[in-house]
């Protein structure tokens, strides 16, 4: 789900795209036959009308504009960005997309298979391996083998079907999928750059990730690295290893400080817990 070079389309579907911001919208501000300055402001600000970044996630679901039921796109301020907040339903799938207002870039999407569409028996086996459901994450992804930095793949029950759990990483970017065990078929997306992904060789880190991964470890006795997903992180200004450890039934959240390597938070809890 890479962010390609968009062909701008625009259509009848504008007319029905929102635009709303904060305390008010549009709509009721013409009512009181004033568009506030700051509302236009924004607007100003944007490179990208909404039809725009409509059609922008239009091209990257390929979906075309005539299979769309209802849409709605919505101009935001998400941590000192502007964005546009996009979804859109087609019959049996919800699509939800932000996008920068500025360079049109993909910051993240999601994509769902409404759970009354899901078709096959609930009762049925895997058909499909963990291999294979990495692989067709990793295809829709439109990623290579050799792109993928670090992977996760779990079978578990959802409502009454097995699925896997499939995330990966590419750079700062993070993708989590869920796989139709017994179908193949993808039934979530869930795509996002991480902008407080941050390189573990910085000069403010006083232990490495191997080492934190070890401090990790030493908790969770029998479990090994791929157990772990664990990143590097600012949180209130200093730098933090954070990560999750699941292994034997049980996922272990933490927090380790990256300059003193100590625990600063853990959490653990039944993975069968709701």
């Amino acid at each position: 789900m890479t962010n390609k070079k968009m062909r701008i389309l625009v259509g009848t579907m504008a007319a029905a795209a929102v635009l709303t911001l904060g305390q008010g919208s549009i709509a009721a501000a013409e009512e009181k036959g004033r568009v506030s300055e700051y509302l236009q402001k924004l607007q100003e600000e944007a490179e990208y009308t909404k039809e725009e970044a409509l059609a922008i996630t239009l091209e990257d679901a390929g979906i075309d504009e005539k299979d769309v039921k209802r849409s709605r796109v919505e101009l935001d301020y998400d941590h000192g960005e502007l964005t546009y907040d996009v979804e859109f339903y087609t019959e049996s799938e919800e699509y939800d997309y932000e996008i920068d207002a500025k360079s049109g870039k993909i910051l993240s999407a999601d994509r769902e298979i409404e759970k009354d569409f899901r078709s096959g028996d609930s009762g049925a086996e895997a058909e499909y391996t963990e291999e294979d459901a990495l692989r067709i994450a990793r295809e829709d992804a439109q990623l290579k083998e050799k792109d993928i930095d670090k992977s996760r793949v779990e079978l578990e029950h959802d409502d009454g079907f097995l699925i896997y759990n499939v995330e990966f990483y590419v750079g700062n970017e993070e993708y989590d999928y869920e796989i139709d065990a017994s179908t193949g078929r993808i039934m979530d997306v869930d795509y996002e750059i991480e902008d407080d992904f941050l390189d573990s060789g910085s000069e403010d880190v006083g232990i490495s990730e191997a080492e934190a991964e070890k401090i990790a470890l030493e908790m969770v006795p029998g479990a090994s690295s791929d157990d772990l997903h664990m990143k590097l992180e600012r949180d209130d200004g200093r730098l933090i290893y954070e990560g999750d450890i699941r292994y034997d039934g049980m996922e272990y959240e933490f927090e380790i400080n990256a300059e003193s390597g100590k625990i600063i938070s853990w959490e653990s809890e039944s993975e069968w817990d709701d």
